[in-house]
């Protein structure tokens, strides 16, 4: 089982950055939101290998929805 990436705040998916079977590294940009009327990057929490992508741009999320799952 991997390891969920949340929000850190409630807003709309921009862009998602990576597809499955990416491998990043801790702080690579995985993709941006809107939030506040602001463009916020979303951040690796750690390394791994990108193993799902639950959204897509556009998709509302909050501090709850999962954007994508690491290895």
């Amino acid at each position: 089982m991997g390891t969920p990436v949340n929000p850190k705040l409630v807003g709309t998916i921009v862009s998602i950055d990576v597809k499955v079977g990416d491998q990043v590294k801790k702080n690579d940009v995985l993709g941006s939101m809107e939030a506040m009327k602001m463009n916020i990057k979303i951040f690796a929490p750690k390394e791994g290998i990108i193993q799902e992508i639950h959204v897509k741009p556009g998709d509302h999320v909050n501090l709850k929805t999962p954007i994508l799952t690491l290895d």
